[in-house]
């Protein structure tokens, strides 16, 4: 065995595994890290400017390319500052992996006040992991680095972490780095997919919900064909988008905040098959829920989420795209009982977007907008604003993991950082950052790292000078009383090529997608700020959807 520092240990570790790029930000715990990957040129390092910036990175890289994530971190305050993120990906099941430091070995758990001191930091990040791990010796690492691997590629993939604390990093040993290892997807029970398959071809107005378990299991293709096979329509969580394209006719659209099409689905429909979803709680109308005799299909990797909001029927727990492909098989040379009519079903797609664009023409010129500036392999990354609430809903995804969203914890500062991992992890694509101009305020500094590394996102940043959801909820519900809630911001322009970026301003809606798309194919990083007034572009959950 060759004999190697714990931080070359981690490197080749992770090289092993097939990492190709780590988001860091150093300190004095892990800079034998650091000093490892001055080595390991086929590990590609990029330093941040702030923690939680790293482990979201980690999750733009990871949720859009389908590779590990990883992120690496002092011990304590660097451990915080990644929170958000980490909570980030694990409320939307990304695959990243948190390397953390640790004070030095013989001072953990004596409160000693050493340096970012933590008492039993892995109680910190339980909460927001499948897995973690401290590794107390430098010949254990490589297979520490391998198990957490093993945990991202099997069952639900939410992040994991593994702390190393600085000796043991600087430690010589007698190492052997893994080989790397293949997770075959396991098959469904044969049983429920033959129950399944008897209950979707003999109903009569079968609904397929697919959330983002298609997306992360690489499933689109699958699903079209179970969907085809059906003549079933499909509506889609946030998380979702792009399960089958947009164009597609058994494509309804995505439903959040009671809009979508839903509605005019769910109470028609007698059995309604579930893929990798949790049934959100973004869903205010009664008639987006299950109401018996309704019979439930829940096809989840994460048993757990069975019988969580309706009673389930049949229940397969295994991965997406193996399960569908399964199901696929039982249902091909079945009589299908489906009785959806193509011309009822387009009807009802147009009707959902025509009653947005009704209630909300200028946010829907918005979508519209983005839509005609956007390659259709290019990234959406949905921010914590009123327009980036509106394209969970409204914005026509046609290619899968192309929009991106914080789902349920709702992270604001989340869309730009995010960004930079995506447009890393795909340098070839456009990537734009929907941001709103506080959440924008964020990660403001890795402008410096996008410039850096020449990571040549788009962020476009609506500047309404307020916490707009929280200053349209004093609005709302506080009779106008507003305190803490109004900005003030510098200018934008001026702000992004203070930092060496392009910087373009925009003062009329209607010209924003010639904005967008000059900024792609300017190639470099780029912010453009977006004037609104205060009190337009009314979000969807502070808006009713009309009859």
């Amino acid at each position: 065995m060759p004999l190697m520092t714990g931080g070359q240990a981690v490197t080749r570790a992770l090289r092993a595994e097939g990492v190709e790029v780590v988001f860091g930000l150093p300190g004095v715990q892990i800079m034998h890290i650091y000093d490892a990957l001055f080595d390991t040129r086929e590990v590609r390092l990029i330093t941040t400017r702030h923690e939680q910036t790293t482990a979201y990175m980690a999750d733009g890289y990871a949720r859009s390319t389908g590779r590990i994530g990883v992120a690496l971190v002092v011990p304590g305050p660097g451990l915080y500052n990644a929170g958000a993120a980490l909570s980030t990906a694990y409320a939307t099941s990304s695959p990243v992996m948190l390397i953390s430091g640790q004070v030095p070995s013989e001072g953990i758990g004596m409160e000693l006040g050493a340096l970012h001191e933590v008492h039993d930091q892995m109680d910190a990040v339980r909460p927001v992991t499948k897995w973690r791990h401290r590794v107390t010796h430098a010949e254990e690492i490589p297979a520490a680095i391998h198990e957490a691997v093993r945990q991202l590629s099997t069952g639900r993939p939410r992040p994991v972490e593994v702390e190393i604390p600085p000796d043991i990093l600087a430690a010589e040993a007698d190492v052997e780095i893994i080989e790397p290892e293949a997770y075959p997807r396991p098959a469904p029970d044969a049983d429920a997919v033959q129950r399944a398959a008897e209950l979707l071809a003999g109903a009569r107005r079968p609904l397929i919900w697919a959330g983002g378990g298609v997306n992360l299991s690489g499933a689109s293709q699958e699903l079209q064909q179970v969907a085809e096979l059906l003549n079933a329509p499909v509506v889609t969580t946030a998380e979702g988008h792009g399960a089958l394209p947009y164009a597609h006719p058994l494509l309804m659209g995505a439903m959040n905040y009671s809009w979508g099409p839903g509605r005019d689905l769910i109470p028609h429909a007698d059995v309604v098959l579930a893929v990798g979803t949790r049934f959100g709680s973004h869903r205010r109308d009664p008639a987006e829920s299950l109401n018996p005799p309704q019979k439930l299909i829940n096809l989840n990797v994460d048993e757990t989420e069975f019988g969580k909001s309706y009673p389930v029927e049949v229940g397969i727990a295994t991965d997406a795209k193996v399960a569908l492909e399964h199901l696929a098989q039982a249902l091909r040379g079945r009589g299908v009982q489906g009785e959806w009519d193509a011309t009822e079903l387009a009807e009802i797609k147009s009707g959902a977007m025509e009653r947005m664009r009704r209630a909300a023409p200028q946010q829907l010129s918005v979508m519209d907008g983005l839509r005609r500036a956007i390659p259709e392999d290019g990234f959406v990354v949905s921010g914590v604003t009123s327009i980036g609430a509106w394209s969970t809903i409204a914005y026509p995804t046609e290619r899968p993991r192309t929009f991106i969203t914080s789902s349920y914890m709702g992270t604001l500062g989340f869309a730009f950082p995010t960004a930079l991992g995506i447009k890393v992890g795909n340098p070839d694509r456009a990537v734009v950052a929907l941001c709103g101009d506080g959440g924008f305020m964020y990660a403001v500094a890795d402008l410096a790292t996008a410039v850096q590394y020449g990571i040549d996102v788009v962020a476009v940043v609506f500047n309404n000078r307020q916490y707009g959801a929280s200053k349209g909820d004093q609005d709302r519900r506080f009779g106008r009383r507003v305190i803490g809630t109004e900005l003030h911001n510098p200018d934008f322009v001026k702000l992004a090529e203070s930092f060496g970026a392009r910087g373009m301003r925009v003062e009329r809606l209607e010209d924003i997608s010639e904005a967008v798309r000059e900024a792609i194919g300017g190639q470099r990083p780029t912010v453009v700020e977006v004037e609104v007034a205060d009190g337009a572009l009314t979000p969807p959950y502070y808006m009713t959807p009309p009859p």
